[in-house]
């Protein structure tokens, strides 16, 4: 009787990008953005192009039941993705919190954040000045 040794095999990464309907199945979990948080959920049912999910809407526990359409206005992640991260600009001009998406890092959303619209630049210090001295 001979015995092998076994190797560990790493469990796949999750994808780290948006899914669509045709990478899903039923009863995978997923995280889905509803009601201006990411909520955690599970597919319970599929079309061609979008995905329902039953996801938690409140502490309470209570459930919803809502349709996705997969797309970069409607993202739904793979559920094996870390928990959204929040993140304070420290601009003394801006101070806004952003929440990135499942799995993104701090550094990819001040990045993004700073690069955006929204974010309240400081002024240069020179400019400062001047406008005091007027």
């Amino acid at each position: 009787m001979t015995t092998t040794t076994r190797t560990a095999v790493a469990a796949p990464e999750p994808p780290n990008r948006p899914l669509t309907a045709a990478d899903l199945t039923v009863g995978d979990p997923v995280w889905v953005f509803a009601f201006g948080r990411w909520r955690r959920g599970e597919v319970t049912a599929l079309a061609r192009v979008r995905v329902q999910v039953r996801y938690v809407s409140d502490r309470h526990g209570s459930t919803r039941l809502r349709w996705f359409a997969a797309t970069e206005q409607d993202p739904v992640f793979h559920g094996g993705l870390p928990d959204p991260v929040a993140y304070r600009c420290v601009g003394s001009r801006c101070r806004l919190v952003v929440t990135g998406r499942p799995g993104q890092g701090t550094a990819q959303i001040r990045a993004l954040h700073e690069a955006s619209p929204h974010h309240h630049r400081d002024l240069p210090t020179s400019a400062r000045g001047e406008h005091a001295a007027q």
